[in-house]
């Protein structure tokens, strides 16, 4: 349910950081007892939003953010992730996804711990992912790359938080 589900992000730099929201646009999950089986879900990259400064310098890094500096949203305005194993540890609503993370057109397997919790027509999961931007393709700032940008380094990982909730299909 997109409109109930959210991502939060945390870019980070040597002098500070930055964060704001970003919007699902679409997914489903497969549910078989109780577990779930597969899914995938969409992200509107045109939705990114930045909140940590005033509207001007907001809209300023926005659109930066948008650019082919880091996400290029007017070519690859999606970016997914698709399930394709869950493992259950420690207690049985932490959740392990195993799945596909897309950005930019660029995959990488990737692993998400969350928690779960499924009734029975609502499947909620709570979950907190750090992602290495360098692995797919995004260097800019980055401090990995470039030897001459001392205190204008950007991290190589940002931290998307989230809160997905999908409902039974009658």
């Amino acid at each position: 349910v997109p409109e109930e589900s959210n991502i939060f992000w945390i870019g980070r730099k040597v002098t500070g950081e930055h964060y704001g929201t970003i919007n699902i646009k679409k997914g489903y999950i497969d549910i078989n007892e109780n577990s779930v089986t597969s899914g995938e879900f969409f992200i509107d990259m045109n939705s990114i939003k930045v909140l940590d400064m005033s509207e001007t310098y907001n809209k300023k890094l926005q659109k930066h953010l948008e650019s082919s500096d880091f996400f290029t949203v007017d070519k690859f305005s999606e970016a997914s992730f698709k399930i394709k194993d869950t493992y259950n540890f420690f207690m049985i609503d932490n959740i392990l996804f195993n799945g596909d993370l897309t950005i930019k057109n660029e995959t990488v397997e990737t692993i998400i711990p969350a928690t779960i919790s499924i009734n029975d027509s609502i499947a909620e999961s709570i979950g907190i992912i750090n992602v290495d931007r360098t692995l797919f393709g995004i260097i800019y700032g980055s401090g990995s790359f470039f030897d001459d940008i001392a205190d204008r380094a950007i991290d190589d990982n940002f931290t998307l938080k989230f809160k997905l909730v999908a409902k039974k299909n009658d």
